[in-house]
């Protein structure tokens, strides 16, 4: 009889490194149809190539006149050379600091 066995371990010990990141979605105007988050996949898709792996993720609905999605990733770096306390892809992605939301405290490493 086989083992079912997992193809990737998700203890933390298997990574050089650990880090959050948080993107929000903007809630889009009402559709009859869904859409790709383009840009968010572009972003994901640099993570994972600057040596990143997804351990975990969540969501978080924000309702209201500024209503989205919060998605918030638990990173694990696959190499040194991807450590460190901040993922550098501001400049790549042109991504702005600014919260969309003037209630909510945005935390720096």
């Amino acid at each position: 009889m086989k083992k079912s066995v997992a193809k990737k371990s998700t203890k933390l010990s298997r990574y050089y490194d650990t880090k959050s990141f948080t993107w929000f979605i903007p809630a889009p105007s009402g559709r009859s149809q869904g859409h790709r988050e383009k840009e968010f996949d572009k972003i994901l898709h640099g993570i994972l190539r600057s040596g990143h792996e997804v351990i975990e993720w969540q969501t978080q609905a924000v309702s209201g006149e500024q209503g989205g999605l919060y998605l918030v990733f638990l990173l694990g770096s696959t190499s040194k050379a991807s450590m460190g306390p901040m993922l550098d892809i501001q400049d790549d992605f042109r991504l702005s600091d600014l919260p969309p939301h003037a209630d909510i405290e945005l935390l720096d490493d």
